[in-house]
């Protein structure tokens, strides 16, 4: 059966250990989501990779929900959207291992690239580039790191980052109404070029991403399925529907 839309690579062009393995599992796990035969392992990878985002972004509006998310939840909300980015930054490096911060530098730099005025490179993007701008202020990729890990390590001390120290004593409650947009057209961008990339499929295969469960895949085909006018739903689309604007 012929799949309605796949990677460019059927297989990685480059050796990826445990390739043949890995690719396995990924087929398992779209049957098990009921998936078309026909979509490549780097197709399920990819579809996976995209469910755990946007499960990460419900979470962010679950967060977002109570009555005292300012004081309770919105700190930890933003830092689960930014693991999100992260994940994206590690397909995008191709990062084997568990360590370094150099995936979520690189998933904040591709949501950056289309912004960037001269190079749209999404590794030639600096890290004080302006990726947020509120009414308050402007938010350079460095800043917004620094907040991720002032929200993921406790909250109780100032953020280091090779660009400098950040106090973040107030937080700045605009922040995340500016993202769904940002990662709406990052994932479109990233997953328009996995259909045309040989090295961003070569990446995305080396990755260290764990075939665990058919849910995030699930997820995806879900997602993309025709709407009731016979249209396949845009990513653009499904991730502009999260609406992080926080009232009063």
């Amino acid at each position: 059966m012929t799949a309605p839309v796949n990677v460019k690579l059927q297989t990685p062009t480059v050796a990826i250990p445990d390739w043949n393995q890995e690719a396995t599992e990924w087929m398992n796990l779209n049957a098990a989501a009921h998936g078309n035969p026909g979509f490549y392992p780097l197709t399920v990878k990819a579809a996976y990779v995209i469910g755990v985002i946007h499960d990460i972004c419900t979470s962010v509006s679950v967060l977002l929900r109570p009555r005292d998310y300012r004081q309770t939840t919105y700190v930890p909300a933003y830092s689960i959207f930014a693991s999100g980015v992260e994940i994206l930054g590690r397909c995008v490096e191709g990062n084997e291992t568990h360590r370094g911060q150099r995936d979520i530098y690189s998933g904040f730099k591709w949501l950056a690239a289309p912004s960037y005025p001269s190079l749209p490179v999404y590794d030639n993007v600096p890290n004080e580039h302006i990726l947020v701008q509120t009414s308050s202020f402007d938010y350079t990729i460095a800043m917004l790191v620094a907040l991720r890990h002032f929200a993921a390590h406790g909250q109780a001390t100032s953020a280091k980052t090779n660009e400098g120290t950040y106090q973040f004593g107030n937080i700045d409650y605009e922040i995340l109404s500016k993202m769904p947009p940002l990662i709406a057209d990052g994932l479109e961008r990233y997953w328009n070029e996995l259909q045309n990339s040989d090295p961003l499929c070569n990446r995305l295969a080396r990755t260290n991403i764990i075939a665990l469960r058919n849910w995030p895949v699930s997820k995806s085909w879900n997602l993309f399925e025709r709407d009731g006018r016979g249209v396949y739903r845009s990513i653009t689309k499904i991730f502009n529907r999260f609406d992080w604007r926080v009232l009063g």
